[in-house]
């Protein structure tokens, strides 16, 4: 219970690692907000929430739009009371692969970055000013271990997550006088949505793993990439988040810490 009674915030808290993530900040005694464009995938949580018996509620949210942003953080406040914590987790890679980079467009390059860079910004800004008023909060970006390993299968994606770090310590650095921690996280193999849309993309580009279905590719792909030789969990994740938003770590900020089987050093 080292987080008993603070206010979660979760975007993409509907989907594998964003549901991962607000169930063991649930555990821990968190009460969660739940942020998904997906209403349905949100609602889902949040009953799963409820039957641990922490306050929840689950809100449709664009993160790309700033209005949805700070609309987000009024009803946690008007429903909740306050927010300690916010976990940026939302993200997005787009529907075609970037091999080599010039395949992709304009468009996807803008989706990329108002999804992984933007969003975050938004909702940064939008909750500061009650944690400084409070002179307290955690916040966490999750990025992802493409972030440091440049792959050039999703170069808008990589740019994205690798400019949310630049962001967290940016934001860290502004905010250290309030008492507000802001680090990242970047996640290594999950298997989820990302993976299952990915996967297809990956053999149709790469004769060596012709033939596999997603899940054969996504382990294939681990033991080639992950020194560990396992896959990561959503609550492997979300146990770093927990103790990165606990008093364990109030003393660290502007951090980005890989929770991928070492995958960034291989």
């Amino acid at each position: 219970m080292r987080l008993q009674d603070r206010v979660a915030i979760v975007t993409g808290g509907g989907g594998a690692l964003g549901g991962g993530i607000s169930m063991c900040l649930a555990r821990e005694g968190a009460h969660i907000v739940v942020a998904d464009i997906n209403l349905e995938m949100a609602d889902e949580r949040v009953r799963e929430i409820k039957k641990i018996g922490r306050q929840t509620l689950s809100v449709q949210s664009d993160i790309t739009v700033e209005k949805d942003c700070e609309s987000l953080v009024q009803k946690t406040l008007r429903d909740l009371g306050q927010i300690d914590i916010l976990v940026n987790n939302a993200g997005h890679f787009g529907e075609r692969l970037g091999l080599p980079f010039t395949n992709q467009t304009e468009a996807e390059w803008d989706d990329n970055y108002k999804v992984n860079v933007k969003g975050p910004f938004f909702l940064c800004k939008a909750v500061s000013p009650h944690m400084m008023d409070h002179r307290r909060g955690k916040i966490i970006n999750i990025s992802s271990n493409a972030a440091k390993r440049d792959p050039q299968i999703i170069p808008a994606y990589a740019a994205g997550k690798n400019a949310l770090l630049t962001l967290t310590r940016i934001v860290a650095k502004d905010l250290a006088p309030y008492n507000i921690n802001v680090n990242a996280v970047c996640p290594g193999m999950i298997w989820g949505a990302f993976w299952k849309r990915l996967a297809p993309m990956v053999a149709a580009e790469d004769p060596s793993y012709s033939g596999m279905n997603a899940r054969e590719l996504f382990e294939a792909w681990m033991k080639k990439n992950i020194p560990l030789q396992r896959e990561q969990t959503p609550e492997d994740v979300g146990n770093l988040v927990v103790f990165l938003a606990s008093d364990e770590a109030r003393n660290i900020t502007g951090q980005t810490i890989h929770v991928d089987g070492g995958a960034a050093m291989h």
